[in-house]
C-alpha cells in the first residue's frame, strides 16, 4: 500500500480540483432539488416517524433513533428543509470520504477513479433519498461512515477508531435493527488488531454498556407501558410473516398441533391461508410485507380481535403486545418445518435479493403527495397537498437490474481476485481490505435472505460499497491478465 503523502494532501492538494468540483456539484444539485421538490417527501413509514417525534415517544414498534433525529432537528427549526439538508450532506459527505479513502489506499488508475466518482455523484438513488422522511438515508450515511472507518482502522489501528466504531455501531442500531450483524464484523477486527489490550477491552466494555443498557432501558419502558418485557416488537411480526410465506406451501397444515397459547392464532392462520390464492396465482415475492401490514393478513386480523378497540388503542401497545407472541409463533412454525423454511423462504430469498422489490420509485406523476394533518401541523405546511416535480429525472425503477449487475460483478471480482492470484502481489493491508469487503457483502446477503425483506432502498449502502470496490478489483484482475508471462509486477499500493 502506498503510504507516501498524507490523506489530507492527497485530497486537498493532489485532487483539489476534483474535490472542489464534487462539492460544487453537490451544492448546485441541492439547490436544483429544492426547486423541483420544495418539501420533503413523506410516505409510508415516514408518517409513523413523524408521529413518534411529535409525541416525544420513548418506545415504538420501530427503532427510536430516527424519530429522535427528527425531534432534535425540529428543536432547531420547524421547516423540513433542515432534515433534508442534514440527510443529504451526511450521505454525500460520507460517500465522498469513502471514495477518496478507497482511491488513497488502493490507487486505481485515473479513468477507473473518474468512473467511480461519476457513478457516485450522478446516482439518482443517493441524490434523492435524503429528500424522504425515512430512515434509509440516515442509515446509509452512517453505514458508509462505518465501513470507511473500518478501512482506516485496517490501515492504521488507532485507539480513537475503536471508540468511534463502537459509537457508530450503536447509532446505527438505534436507527435500524438491520445493523445487528455489524458487531460480528467489527468485534473480531478489533480483537485481532494491533492496538493495546486495554484499548480493546475498554472499547468492548463501552459497546457492551451501550448495547445492553439500551436493551434493558427499552425493555423496561415496554414493561411499564404494556406489562411485557420486549425489545423489538417488529421483529416478531417479521419472523411470523416470513414463516407464513413458507407455511402456505406446507401440505396438510391441519395436522400441526400448536401449543395452547397459539391455538386461536393458528386457527385464524389456517382459515386465512386456505382463502389465499395459490402460489401459482399469487407469487410469494408480493407477500414479503403482506403479512405484516395488509389489513387482510391473518396477523393483522388477529391483532384486531385481541385488541377490539383497534382504533383507539395506542399503536405501540397493539404492535408490542402482539409482537412477542408472533415471534414465538413464527419460531414454532419454523421448528416444525425447518426444511420447508429453507426451501420456500431462504431459497426464494436468494432470488428476491437478486431482484429486490421497488417500493419507492422517486416518481410522482400526480405532481405531489398527500400530507396527513398531524404532519402538516408539525412541519408548518399551509396545505395538505405537497406539490412537486412530476417528471422521471430521479426515477430508480430500473435500478433492480443495476443492483443485480453490481452484486454479480462483485462476486466475480472477488473470485477473480483470489483465483487469478492478485493477492500474491498485493500489500498485506490491501488483502485485508478485500477480505473485509467480501465478509461484509456475504454477511449482508445472509441477513437479508434469512431475516429481512429484499427492498431496493435497503440495498443503498451495499450499492455504494459495490461502486467503490468493483472497478478497483476488476482493474487489478485486468492488469494481471495483461502482464507478460514470467514478469513480476508489484502493485503501487
Amino acid at each position: 500500500m502506498n503510504k507516501a503523502g498524507s490523506f489530507k494532501d492527497f485530497v486537498f492538494r493532489e485532487h483539489r480540483s476534483l474535490m472542489l468540483f464534487s462539492v460544487a456539484f453537490l451544492v448546485l444539485h441541492f439547490i436544483f432539488l429544492k426547486v423541483l421538490f420544495p418539501h420533503a417527501i413523506i410516505i409510508g413509514d415516514g408518517h409513523h416517524y413523524v408521529r413518534a417525534a411529535m409525541n416525544h415517544s420513548e418506545i415504538s414498534a420501530w427503532p427510536m433513533g430516527y424519530p429522535k433525529f427528527l425531534e432534535w432537528v425540529h428543536i432547531l427549526t420547524k421547516g423540513d428543509w433542515a432534515i433534508v439538508f442534514l440527510q443529504y450532506i451526511l450521505l454525500e459527505g460520507a460517500v465522498l470520504w469513502c471514495y477518496f479513502t478507497v482511491t488513497y489506499f488502493l490507487r486505481p488508475g485515473a479513468w477507473v477513479s473518474y468512473l467511480m466518482l461519476f457513478c457516485l455523484l450522478l446516482n439518482p438513488f443517493t441524490l434523492f433519498i435524503g429528500n424522504y422522511v425515512l430512515s434509509d438515508g440516515l442509515f446509509a450515511a452512517l453505514t458508509v461512515l462505518w465501513f470507511t472507518l473500518i478501512l482506516w482502522y485496517i490501515y492504521d489501528p488507532k485507539p480513537t477508531y475503536v471508540y468511534l466504531l463502537i459509537i457508530l455501531m450503536f447509532l446505527l442500531f438505534t436507527v435500524r435493527y438491520f445493523a445487528i450483524f455489524y458487531p460480528l464484523i467489527t468485534v473480531p477486527l478489533i480483537l485481532f488488531s494491533r492496538v493495546q489490550r486495554w484499548v480493546k477491552l475498554s472499547g468492548l466494555v463501552l459497546g457492551g454498556l451501550l448495547f445492553i443498557g439500551f436493551r434493558i432501558y427499552t425493555e423496561n419502558l415496554f414493561e411499564r407501558s404494556i406489562g411485557q418485557r420486549t425489545f423489538s416488537p417488529i421483529s416478531g411480526w417479521q419472523l411470523a410473516g416470513n414463516a407464513l410465506i413458507m407455511y402456505r406451501h406446507v401440505p396438510h397444515r391441519e395436522a400441526d398441533i400448536p401449543p395452547p397459547e397459539f391455538q386461536d392464532l393458528h386457527r385464524s392462520v389456517l382459515r386465512d391461508l386456505d382463502s389465499l390464492p395459490s402460489p401459482a396465482r399469487l407469487p410469494d415475492d408480493v407477500l414479503q410485507t403482506f403479512f405484516m401490514w395488509n389489513a387482510y393478513s391473518p396477523l393483522v386480523k388477529y391483532n384486531r380481535v385481541v385488541y377490539s378497540d383497534y382504533i383507539t388503542t395506542a399503536e405501540v401497545h397493539r404492535w408490542a403486545a402482539a409482537g412477542r407472541q408472533y415471534h414465538a409463533y413464527g419460531a414454532w412454525l419454523i421448528r416444525q418445518h425447518p426444511f420447508a423454511f429453507l426451501r420456500w423462504y431462504v431459497g426464494q430469498g436468494v432470488d428476491w435479493f437478486i431482484h429486490p422489490k421497488v417500493d419507492i420509485t422517486n416518481v410522482f406523476p400526480e405532481g405531489g403527495v398527500e400530507i396527513l394533518d398531524e404532519t402538516k401541523k408539525w412541519f408548518g405546511y399551509h396545505s395538505s397537498w405537497s406539490g412537486c416535480y412530476s417528471g422521471r429525472i430521479y426515477s430508480i425503477i430500473y435500478f433492480p437490474i443495476i443492483v443485480t449487475g453490481l452484486n454479480l460483478l462483485f462476486i466475480l471480482s472477488i473470485i477473480g481476485y483470489f483465483f487469478c492470484g492478485c493477492y500474491r502481489k498485493a500489500d498485506r493491508i490491501v488483502i485485508r481490505v478485500v477480505v473485509f469487503a467480501a465478509v461484509y457483502w456475504l454477511a449482508n446477503f445472509l441477513f437479508i435472505i434469512f431475516f429481512a425483506p429484499a427492498m431496493l432502498r435497503f440495498a443503498l449502502s451495499t450499492m455504494i460499497f459495490n461502486i467503490v470496490f468493483v472497478p478497483v478489483l476488476l482493474e487489478r484482475i485486468w492488469l494481471l491478465a495483461r502482464e507478460p508471462k514470467g514478469k513480476v509486477i508489484q502493485y503501487e499500493s
